[in-house]
């Protein structure tokens, strides 16, 4: 107990003794109805006692061990202390002769060494699990989140103990999850210098090759440096997206887009990746096509990513068959590769993830293609999902503009 607080409790015994002592002055009054000099001896014997208790407590809080067990047999003590006292101080007025006297001192000497054995017995326990406590929370401390208490109690020891253990649980979990946070950080950094360094890094070979006169062919070589500043500007845009994304400020202005056109402009934009893999995109797509209600560049980038992202993972001379559904309007874009592990699917939409660990370039781009359209779709109150391989197939659906 706090030491401010000490001065209150002790305010308080006082009240509840001074209580009991009015209590036993009127039922004194009303069962042996005592003549004056009796009740003088019994209220200046009454204020005698409450002084003895209060005394003793407040000595005993002061003054006693820090041990805990030690505090509590000072305690058991001091209840037959203060009623010896008061028999001895009493003996006079109950008529007691000194055999008597000294009879019942004997017997309260016996209760009180029972006692403090009961009191022992009962507080050992209580001193071991505060002892365990006490080790887990130094084992914690020193940075050991394995320690519990583990206490099999349903008091408020048991509640402390259980307590301690949520608290270590949570801060585990807390600690995993900042070291799961430190090591995407640092896989993002380095995804993000991969995937900025090399189209850099070739852009800057191109560019000497060119000004040392030893390109052989510089039309390819400034095609090679057009490629990869899209490539870097493709990456910016994704970053900037994704930012806007998790501050809730990507603005979107729906409007009725013809979905089958919008996936004729996608599947052309990709024929730049798909030519040199000789990646046929096949479109199949209904006559009188469905119309979305969505913001058309934001859309167009949604569809430009999905189908991007099944070419650069087609094997080559295969296929990508975009189909557009109506009822609801849905697109879906299935390759030949080796599709989405089952585990991945869900991971596949989130920032920075390839089911590849290696990182060729070849592979595709930053891990952020399918993220920014997941942000995008789900901007737009719509539906992205993959269905596990093998075979890539991504579906996208959208509400129908209103007639």
């Amino acid at each position: 107990m706090s030491r401010r607080n000490w001065p209150t409790l002790v305010i308080g015994l006082a009240a509840i003794a001074i209580l009991a002592g009015l209590g036993a002055v009127v039922t004194t009054e009303v069962v042996m109805l005592p003549t004056s000099s009796e009740r003088t001896r019994l209220i200046a014997l009454l204020v005698a006692l409450i002084a003895v208790a209060v005394t003793i407590t407040v000595v005993v809080r002061l003054f006693s061990p820090r041990s805990f067990t030690r505090r509590i047999l000072l305690a058991a003590i001091t209840g037959p202390v203060v009623v010896a006292i008061a028999v001895s101080v009493g003996s006079q007025s109950m008529f007691l002769n000194e055999h008597d006297l000294q009879f019942l001192l004997i017997l309260l000497a016996f209760a009180t060494v029972v006692a403090i054995a009961v009191v022992h017995t009962l507080a050992r326990p209580l001193t071991d699990d505060l002892a365990a406590i006490t080790e887990v929370a130094r084992r914690v401390g020193s940075g050991d989140l394995e320690a519990r208490a583990d206490l099999a109690r349903m008091d408020e020891i048991g509640e402390l103990g259980s307590s301690i253990d949520a608290m270590i649980d949570e801060i585990a979990r807390t600690r995993s999850s900042r070291d799961a946070a430190e090591r995407e950080r640092s896989i993002t950094m380095a995804s993000l210098s991969h995937d900025a360094r090399t189209p850099l890094t070739s852009m800057r070979l191109a560019t000497e090759a060119l000004l040392d006169g030893v390109a052989p062919d510089p039309e390819r070589y400034l095609r090679t440096i057009a490629a990869d500043i899209d490539a870097v500007e493709t990456l910016i845009d994704d970053l900037f997206t994704i930012g806007q994304l998790e501050a809730g400020r990507l603005a979107i202005a729906p409007h009725p887009v013809d979905l089958g056109d919008a996936v004729e402009g996608a599947v052309e934009r990709c024929a730049v990746i798909a030519r040199p893999k000789h990646v046929a995109v096949e479109v199949d797509r209904p006559e009188d096509g469905p119309t979305v209600l969505a913001d058309p560049a934001q859309f167009d980038r949604v569809l430009t990513n999905i189908v991007s992202n099944a070419v650069r993972h087609a094997p080559e001379q295969s296929v990508v068959r975009v189909l557009v559904a109506d009822g609801p309007p849905t697109v879906s874009v299935l390759d030949e590769g080796d599709g989405f592990p089952e585990d991945f699917v869900v991971e596949a939409f989130q920032p920075f993830r390839r089911k590849d660990v290696a990182r060729e370039r070849a592979s595709g781009g930053a891990g952020l293609g399918l993220a920014v359209a997941k942000g995008i779709v789900d901007a737009h109150d719509g539906r992205i999902w993959a269905d596990p391989g093998p075979g890539g197939a991504v579906h996208v659906e959208l509400a129908s503009a209103p007639a």
